[in-house]
């Protein structure tokens, strides 16, 4: 219901914003001095609740902001443009929208449109008034005739019925076929009306007609989300509320002027008539006084030579073309000089006005009241006497014909309805539309005469069939006459209701343009946009190719780009945690290995030691052998817990170096001789080769020698018994190598890269069970790096043994803290 009521809203406040000048009737005289304001009132309250229809996050104040403003011009607009003036529509329309529009926002009908139930109310309204009072919907109806505006109400009242049947029992099939044809019954009435130039009574049927088309259209209403209604309402705010906001302004202005130029031509078009009227008494009193004063046609009158006063007579309504009779009179109102217009009719005039004022006045003089002849002809006439010497007077008479006059055409009358009446009675002397005379004016139907006495002005009336009307008035010096020029305001104000209508349809194109565009545009990016979500959706799984393919250049192609990224990184991560759990669960396979195995022997050789205890059978040299293997197990126990010790003091940062100067060489010494006296086994197989000088440098001796043991102990944990291991220490510029040479089970070409990783154990070195936790490398790695050297493998492939080379600087790069 409450967008049935923005877009009545909408429509009404546009016409009356855009084309004012249509509620220039009758029933429209309350409202007409305000149509303006309370159009911008119906256009402000509808664009508010669109607004707050189109973003529902927006505050409820301004929804209810906009109800109110549309309820108030409504409640204005009903009472003074239907009820006062008792129109009969409008008194069940415009109630029904508020009520339902009010009780729709209610707790009970908040989900539910009441919009049905709105059309089928004014259904069966309309269609029981049209059967009781067919009289007052002939203007609503094309077929304007009484038995068929009772069968168009008895049309009303069955639709009317069957919609609400059909809402009551919930019937979805009857509900469309009254839709559609109460659609029908409205567009007739849209037709009528638009037939009849009602503009805004068309409006609203009109959106009448189409609520019902999009009720029997639409099975659901549809979910105004996503980004495509996010755009369109965008798009269509953004363009057709400017549009019409600078639209209203312009022909707002542009109306303004039109009425101060209208308003001064009908000024101009009352003096023009004016001035043309004393222009043609000036000429004629000229034209009179110049005769009446000539020797010639003195002398004529005075011998009585009837052939020369007949011919100058003659010569005033022939050859002037302004005078349509003319006669001569003597001093007693006799005629001497008949007029030829005027059938020659002869007699004694001395009664008459203008014989009278001549004959006392002497100069030229005009008689404003008409002059009728015998034969019932309107004229207005000018006398001026003519003096004979002697104390012999005779009075030369002029007339114009009111029915020339009135269908001459000047200036004023080419653009306007043109009337002159005589002030005392009213009599009609001039008019120029259907040319009648010494009736009663027109305008005294439209206006009181008092309006019209003043000297001049300009009023705003309404004629008989409700046109509103400008009338400007003038009197005409010197006379009882005024001067009355009309226009009406429609048919003057046409071009700003043409720009009007310019404006609107602009509007409305440019909403359409917005619907269209968004539609397009919102298509593009919505469907990129699913893209991302299926994407986001299919995260976690595996993907040989990019997630989403990125479109354009455009934000939402760089979107899809760093998706992508995103999505890679995830994957490397998912690897990177799949390898990371593979390599922890090795570790915890070995390390819980590593552990039990010196822990087995431990715990037999501690029984066997108790049990000797116990039998006081113990043998002195067996119980050194036995805590001689203990010390080993438990030597092996402590390099195990110090590799994890050390890895874990890595990815914790606190692995740090205590350097001091050392001589590396005599170090390596020490290192192999520990090394010799722990494997006899392997006497004669280790063999170093070192300089004679001492290799002295700045370096932490307590991880130096970790790096040898580790080296040395790799390489004979992976040597086959009787194969030797050679190390070498060389002095170069700046910095020492030293490399450790097995000819052991070697190291594959892909396993080199990772050699160095924490828990990483080559595939043949899996195979060639050896013990070790996968760390000794990764330390020995962090040792020369944090000394600022560096460490590398070579090997020629599985069984062709390995050669591990660091390189130290003279000084340590990295310091104890």
């Amino acid at each position: 219901m409450e967008w049935f009521a923005a877009a009545f809203g909408l429509v009404v406040g546009t016409t009356m914003v855009f084309v004012p000048y249509e509620f220039g009737a009758a029933i429209f005289q309350l409202i007409y001095p305000y149509v303006r304001p309370l159009g911008s009132l119906f256009l402000v309250g509808s664009a508010t609740m669109l607004a707050a229809m189109m973003y529902p996050t927006w505050p409820a104040l301004v929804g209810w902001l906009g109800r109110a403003l549309f309820l108030t011009a409504m409640a204005f607009y009903w009472w003074a443009a239907t009820v006062l003036p008792r129109g009969i529509t409008g008194l069940v329309l415009y109630p029904l929208i508020a009520a339902l529009l009010l009780l729709e926002r209610t707790h009970r009908f908040r989900e539910r449109g009441l919009l049905p139930v709105f059309i089928a109310c004014v259904a069966l309204s309309f269609g029981g008034m049209m059967v009781l009072v067919p009289s007052g919907f002939h203007r609503l109806s094309l077929l304007a005739f009484g038995p068929f505006l009772r069968l168009l109400g008895v049309a009303f009242l069955g639709t009317g019925a069957l919609l609400a049947l059909g809402l009551g029992r919930g019937h979805e099939k009857r509900c469309r076929i009254a839709l559609a044809s109460l659609g029908l019954l409205f567009l007739n009435m849209t037709l009528a009306l638009g037939s009849r130039r009602s503009w805004a009574g068309m409006g609203a049927y009109a959106v009448l007609t189409l609520a019902c088309v999009l009720l029997w259209r639409m099975r659901q209403v549809p979910a105004l989300s996503g980004v495509r209604w996010r755009l369109f309402r965008g798009m269509a705010l953004a363009s057709v509320l400017p549009i019409l906001g600078v639209g209203a302004v312009t022909s707002y202005v542009a109306q303004r002027a039109i009425a101060a130029e209208l308003r001064g031509k009908a000024q101009q078009a009352v003096l023009t008539e004016t001035a043309w009227l004393e222009q043609s008494a000036a000429i004629a009193r000229s034209l009179l006084r110049s005769q009446s004063r000539d020797p010639g046609f003195i002398e004529a009158v005075r011998a009585g030579d009837r052939k020369e006063m007949v011919e100058r007579v003659e010569l005033l309504e022939r050859e002037t073309a302004l005078f349509d009779a003319a006669w001569l009179l003597d001093s007693s109102g006799e005629t001497l000089v008949p007029s030829l217009r005027l059938n020659r009719i002869t007699g004694n005039f001395a009664q008459r006005e203008y014989f009278q004022q001549a004959l006392n006045g002497g100069d030229a003089v005009w008689v404003s009241r008409p002059f009728l002849t015998r034969a019932g002809l309107p004229f207005i006439v000018f006398s001026t006497r003519v003096d004979l010497g002697d104390g012999q007077r005779a009075v030369l008479v002029g007339g114009l014909s009111l029915k020339r006059l009135g269908r001459q055409s000047t200036l004023a009358s080419r653009s306007y309805h043109v009337e002159i009446f005589d002030r005392r009675d009213g009599t009609l002397l001039r008019e120029t539309e259907r040319g009648d005379v010494l009736t009663r004016a027109p305008v005294l139907g439209v206006l009181a005469p008092e309006e019209l006495s003043g000297k001049e002005g300009l009023l705003e009336a309404f004629d008989e069939a409700g046109r509103r009307l400008l009338v400007a008035h003038a009197q005409v010096p010197d006379t009882e006459w005024t001067v009355v020029v009309t226009a009406g305001l429609r048919e003057a104000f046409s071009p700003v209701t043409r720009m009007g209508a310019w404006v609107v349809a602009i509007a409305v194109l440019a909403g359409a343009i917005a619907l269209l565009l968004s539609r397009w545009v919102g298509r593009d990016v919505a469907v990129r946009l699913e893209t991302l979500r299926d994407g986001f959706a299919a995260l976690g799984t595996p993907a040989l190719e990019p997630r989403v393919q990125a479109r354009g250049d455009d934000e939402v192609a760089q979107l899809a780009d760093g998706f992508n990224d995103m999505a890679a990184r995830i994957d490397r991560t998912q690897k990177e945690l799949r390898e990371a759990i593979a390599i922890r669960d090795q570790f915890l396979s070995m390390a819980s290995h590593e552990l039990r195995t010196p822990l087995t022997p431990l715990k037999a050789t501690l029984e066997l030691l108790i049990r000797q205890a116990e039998s006081g059978t113990a043998n002195p040299e067996r119980q050194r052998a036995s805590l001689e293997r203990l010390n080993r197990q438990v030597d092996r126990l402590t390099r195990l817990i110090g590799d994890m010790l050390d890895v874990s003091r890595l990815q914790s940062g606190r692995f740090a170096l205590t350097v001091a100067p050392m001589d590396l060489a005599a170090l390596a010494r020490e290192v192999m001789e520990r090394i010799q006296t722990t494997r006899p086994e392997r006497e004669g197989l280790l063999s170093l080769e070192v300089p004679d000088a001492p290799l002295v440098g700045r370096w932490d001796e307590q991880r130096l020698d970790q790096l040898l043991t580790n080296l040395v102990e790799n390489a004979l944990r992976y040597s086959p018994p009787g194969t030797p291991v050679v190390v070498r220490v060389f002095e170069e510029a700046d910095a020492v190598r030293v490399e450790v040479e097995d000819r052991g089970i070697g190291i594959p070409a892909e396993s080199l890269s990772q050699l160095f990783t924490p828990f990483f154990r080559a595939r043949n070195a899996a195979e060639h069970y050896a013990g070790g936790l996968g760390l000794g490398l990764a330390i020995c790695r962090e040792i020369v790096e944090r000394h600022g050297g560096r460490i590398g493998a070579r090997s020629d492939g599985p069984g062709k043994g390995t050669c591990f080379t660091v390189w130290l600087p003279r000084a340590a790069v990295s310091d104890a803290a």
